[in-house]
């Protein structure tokens, strides 16, 4: 059981780093701000610095 669980969580790390490069190549691939397009079109300039 223990052997089951240690390759399991040895699965995650692998998983986890590549949905991390997919997120971050989304976020570069979007126009403009990455703030901006997180808070919408009502972003004001205070938000958008805050983020």
């Amino acid at each position: 059981m223990a052997h089951y669980i240690l390759r399991r969580l040895l699965t995650v790390i692998p998983v986890l780093l590549g949905l991390t490069v997919i997120v971050f190549a989304i976020m570069a691939m979007i126009p403009g701000d990455p703030a901006t397009a997180i808070l919408g079109s009502y972003a004001t300039p205070e938000n958008v610095d805050r983020i």
